[in-house]
């Protein structure tokens, strides 16, 4: 609820006109104000040569809109944190409001600026008397003086659009209700309609745009633009899948482009509207004839000849025709719409639809779903949304501020009116919303279901399999009240489905395969089609809004199911015939994976788009008995894993090649997959197992080439785990010895690589450490491969650390960040952020080194490389240290070294360094009982709340700053 204030709450008060003292600031202006604050259609303040356009944050520009709106009231600043921070404590909420005010001042007093805006004590806040008037106090001053044609002009727009606090919306929802009235309201028109206006119809109520009482969320920017293309277009088609929220924006734009009786058709030079605006339903309509009776009762018309009596009746007057639901009428009432255009002049069209209308002159606004809030992410691993819990209020406001995510609260909110989200809780709403890709309907089926789960309730039902997405999206009990097509997200697809023919249905089938967006020549191959006829049926199922496409970047468009759709299509395919698509797929995976092979590096990009295709199929295959495909998809991609990124493969994939090893027969096929699984499994710090798998391989090795990759797997195992190093040089010339006589250059940087570690961390040797990275670099550059031969450079970089050429390590070091985000390289992310951050603790740049290992930490854990993420949390302690925050240092630490002795045994001689030094300056700030203490309850910290702690609760966006 809104606070009292000086303002009338009731609707009918606002407008009713009488005596009012604020009324004479419209017959006698006052001499202009500093500000002029703009709150309908945008938020902005305005003075003589200035304009804010930009606010630093959300809370700052709702606390200017709040003291505009009420200007001659003292604030109570209790009432300003309640309404700016809902729920959050008072004492943190009085600091915030500082803040915030603190900022607004500095805004609207600049130095130029001698005299004061606003004024505030230690009980409120309040506007200087005459330093601001907001355009919304203005709109309700124009009616309350009845002067409705002003105030009609001076609504440009909703309240405060892209606001979503509950006091915004009460206050949105109250202007737009007195905006709607003006037209309907005769005492308010203070001017005469003009003496040549056409009368309307008879039976025109039977036209009037419909009202909803619901609110209506994330339309600002598609409210604009849509509103240009109906002025400047005579035929535009709204277009999207059913649940899109088609009729809510087209009404609402149509609402916007009605003239108010009398005014001019131009304004400045620019059209503002419609003379008319007849809003017809074809819900019902299936044949053109209906279609027309249906208009024809729209504009009051009886009698024969009903089209040529509509089209008479549109004459002579600019009007829109908004023609609602028109799907069904799309190809049978072409001629009827050419020829009302053809014969009237001044009619524009606005269709919603879920199918084009494939007309002359048809201009396509195409609807996707709402913005949803980036992937939490506390979902890159569990168990991280249950440690941020307590995350900061502001970060879930700003998650909450878009309008997917308010579409949902206030749909749960009219379900359990006592529904709050925490951190957790959000996580997985976001999720939900991903899932049905932003979709308003679906929204709020989903949000109806908060009336008995809650959000992970609702999504663990769906993870387990227990319920489907598309049983959840129903209304229950609640179909009677509304259309039956709408009554479930069921009834949507259905309707759409059963306009399809049998080759269309077909291809469907063949979609369901796909649990990613799909490159055509995949479709081709799963449906058995060629290009040319998958092309133009896939056009066909987007054209009617089944399938959506998605622009990969290139020259690579991406062909999708949403999943309510996708499951929907799943119920009406055959198992056998499912099973013949997923056969199909793999077959193709298999071939496309050695295609990207032989195109090495230079296929990294289309590799890493199938990823999600790939972990999909490698797992489907061992639902339907075919793990010997399965073991060809990860062999074909092996190379990507090991040599492009260096990355390891979701847990779940792992065991799914862990167990079709052991039905493998062939040694090669197996030793080739022992590799892969021991190189994935030591970046997972499962040390023991790696060990074995790479023993296996030695034993199983048929030739050179695959001894040598066994030979580095299993150096690497041990120089990363820190195990037992005695005979790893001989192992490594070895390795390095049979990649050179097979001529295999790759193989060949890969061994230069490790003994490039070992002389750095176990021999302390930078000199020849330097040069093994440079000769590995050498043959990198040989073979094109970019983000390898800054790999490269990186690792010469951390030798010249360790020599004390600092700057030299810096330049070249941020150079390799670049590049590494540039490639989309996480791994060469991940390693240049965390030497960046060693460069800045020697050179004791604390706030750089603590930036840099936090990117480091966020890349590792995002990017599930565990082993990574044990190394960064080691060294964000020092950098914690070095800015103060000792406390926060010594737990982290605590953590830190016990969890990476535990995975991987003692420290190597860089790490202990550094561990060394943090220890040091925590011992020396805390003292040994504190510093002991602290530790002990850093070691009964979990994974995830360390990684929390160590982000000090950001979010990842936060934490990347600039990575990917």
């Amino acid at each position: 609820m809104l606070p009292e204030n000086t303002e009338p709450r009731s609707q009918m008060d606002a407008v009713e006109p009488g005596p009012n003292p604020e009324s004479n600031a419209v017959s006698n202006p006052a001499p202009r104000p500093v500000w002029q604050v703009r709150l309908l259609g945008t938020v902005q303040a305005e003075r003589a040569g200035h304009c804010l356009l930009h606010w630093p944050s959300r809370a700052v520009a709702a606390l200017l809109a709040r003291l505009a709106l009420s200007p001659g009231r003292a604030h109570p600043r209790e009432e300003l944190v309640e309404l700016l921070w809902p729920g959050v404590a008072l004492g943190v909420g009085r600091n915030r409001l500082r803040q915030a005010l603190s900022t607004l001042k500095s805004m609207l007093e600049p130095t130029d600026l001698s005299t004061p805006v606003l004024q505030a004590d230690r009980m409120s806040v309040r506007v200087v008397p005459g330093q601001l008037l907001s355009d919304a106090r203005e709109f309700e001053q124009l009616l309350r003086a009845g002067n409705a044609a002003q105030a009609h002009r001076l609504y440009l727009g909703e309240f405060m659009p892209g606001f979503y606090e509950d006091w915004v919306l009460e206050e949105r929802a109250r202007l737009s209700h007195l905006f709607d009235r003006v037209d309907a309201l005769p005492l308010l028109q203070s001017e005469p309609p003009a003496a040549h206006a056409v009368p309307e119809p008879q039976g025109s109520a039977m036209g009037q745009l419909p009202h909803h009482w619901t609110r209506l969320y994330g339309t600002e920017q598609s409210a604009i633009r849509l509103r240009e293309l109906c002025l400047r277009q005579r035929l535009v088609t709204v277009f999207g899948p059913g649940g899109s929220g088609k009729t809510r924006l087209t009404v609402h734009v149509a609402r916007g482009l009605k003239r108010p009786v009398g005014s001019p058709a131009l304004q400045q030079g620019l059209d503002i509207g419609f003379d008319r605006v007849i809003f017809v339903s074809m819900i019902d309509c299936t044949e053109a004839a209906a279609a027309i009776d249906a208009l024809a009762v729209a504009l009051g018309i009886r009698g024969q000849d009903a089209l040529d009596r509509v089209t008479a009746a549109l004459s002579g007057q600019r009007s829109l025709l908004v023609l609602d639901n028109f799907e069904q009428l799309a190809g049978r009432m072409d001629t009827e719409l050419v020829g009302l255009l053809s014969k009237t002049a001044g009619l524009h069209l606005l269709v919603s639809s879920r199918q084009r209308l494939m007309l002359d002159g048809e201009h396509v606004f195409e609807l996707n779903g709402l913005a949803i809030p980036p992937a939490p992410f506390a979902q890159a691993l569990p168990g991280l949304a249950t440690a941020t819990a307590s995350a900061s209020a502001d970060a879930d406001a700003d998650a909450q501020s878009h309008p997917a995510m308010a579409l949902f609260v206030d749909r749960a909110r009219s379900a359990r009116p006592d529904f709050q989200m925490n951190a957790a809780d959000e996580a997985a709403v976001i999720e939900l919303l991903h899932l049905v890709s932003g979709m308003p309907l679906a929204i709020e089926l989903a949000a109806s279901r908060m009336r008995n789960l809650a959000p992970q309730a609702l999504l663990k039902l769906l993870a387990s399999g227990e319920s489907r997405l598309l049983d959840v999206l129903g209304r229950g009990g609640a179909q009677h009240n509304t259309k039956q097509r709408h009554a479930s997200m069921r009834h949507v697809v259905d309707w759409s489905w059963r306009q399809l023919g049998p080759e269309l249905v077909e291809l469907m089938a063949a979609m369901v395969t796909f649990a990613a967006p799909a490159r055509i020549e995949a479709v081709a191959a799963v449906a058995g089609l060629n290009l040319h006829d998958t092309r133009e049926r896939l056009e066909q199922l987007c054209d009617c809004s089944l399938v959506q496409v998605r622009d990969s970047g290139g020259d690579t468009l991406r062909y999708v199911l949403l999943q309510p759709v996708r499951e929907f299509a799943a119920e009406r395919v055959a198992p056998e015939v499912g099973l013949r698509a997923r056969a199909r797929l793999r077959t193709w995976l298999v071939a496309f994976g050695r295609d990207c092979h032989q195109r090495a590096h230079r296929a990294i990009t289309d590799a890493q788009a199938e990823m999600p295709q790939i972990y999909a199929a490698i797992q489907s295959a061992a639902a339907d008995h075919a793990l010997a495909q399965a073991v060809d998809i990860a062999l074909a991609f092996r190379r990507y894993w090991e040599v492009d990124t260096r990355a390891g493969l979701p847990a779940s994939v792992t065991q799914t090649l862990d167990t079709a090893r052991q039905t493998l027969t062939d040694p090669a096929l197996r030793c080739e997959l022992c590799v892969l699984l021991c190189f994935s499994h030591s970046l997972d710090g499962e040390t023991k197992l790696a060990l074995a798998l790479a023993q296996e391989a030695l034993d199983l090795a048929p030739d050179a080439r695959l001894r040598a990759h066994a030979l580095m797997r299993w150096a690497q195992v041990v120089v990363f785990s820190g195990g037992e190093a005695s005979g790893l040089d001989a192992t490594l010339a070895q390795a390095l010895t049979l990649a050179h006589d097979v001529g295999d250059l790759e193989a060949q940087a890969l061994a230069l690589r490790l003994q490039f570690v070992v002389a750095g961390n176990r021999d302390d040797d930078h000199v020849r450490a330097e040069a093994l990275a440079f000769q590995a670099q050498t043959l990198w550059e040989r073979l094109g491969h970019r983000r390898n031969a800054y790999g490269g450079l990186m690792d010469r970089a951390s030798c010249w650390i360790e020599q004390r050429r600092l700057d030299e390590a810096a330049t070249a070091l941020a150079t390799c960040e670049q590049v590494a985000r540039q490639e989309q390289h996480a791994t060469g992310y991940i390693t240049s952020s965390w030497q960046l951050g060693r460069v800045a603790m020697r050179l004791r740049q604390s706030q750089g080194a603590l930036a840099a290992f936090r990117r480091c930490v966020h890349g590792s854990w995002q990017h599930l490389r565990l082993a990574y993420v044990a190394d960064a949390l080691v060294l964000v302690p020092g950098g914690l240290a070095l800015t103060g925050q000792w406390e926060t240092a010594a737990r982290l630490q605590g953590f830190a070294v016990a969890h990476w002795q535990a995975q991987f045994g003692p420290f190597y001689a860089e790490l202990e360094r550094d561990v060394r030094f943090t220890r040091r300056v925590l011992l020396h700030c805390l003292g040994a009982t504190r510093m002991e203490q602290l530790r002990l309850e850093g070691t009964c910290l979990s994974l995830p709340q360390a990684v929390s702690l160590a982000l000090d609760g950001k979010t990842g966006q936060e934490a990347a700053q600039g990575g990917f």
